[in-house]
């Protein structure tokens, strides 16, 4: 469940990441903005890519806690998430 969740997490980066990207660089004056289908096909596979990955990574076992506006978790395991969704080395 653990490394489903990781790639659903990848995936909804993939799928957010351009989008994110375009509509920053639409501020520039020659860059066309982003249409709005577009827009809302990338945010919606990009949610339909993450709530299943945060609910995998729940049921793995890793503790979520709200705290104010926003889902934390421990410092450790967060820092392990992070790593493992971009590749990074320890």
């Amino acid at each position: 469940m653990y490394r489903t969740a990781i790639w659903l997490t990848r995936v909804a980066n993939l799928v957010g990441l351009p989008v994110v990207v375009w509509g920053l660089a639409s501020v520039a004056p020659n860059v066309p903005a982003l249409p709005v289908p577009v827009f809302m096909a990338a945010w919606a596979a990009g949610c339909v890519a993450l709530v299943p990955a945060l609910v995998l990574l729940r049921r793995c076992g890793i503790p979520f806690e709200r705290r104010g506006t926003t889902w934390v978790t421990d410092k450790r395991v967060g820092a392990a998430i992070l790593r493992d969704v971009f590749w990074l080395r320890p």
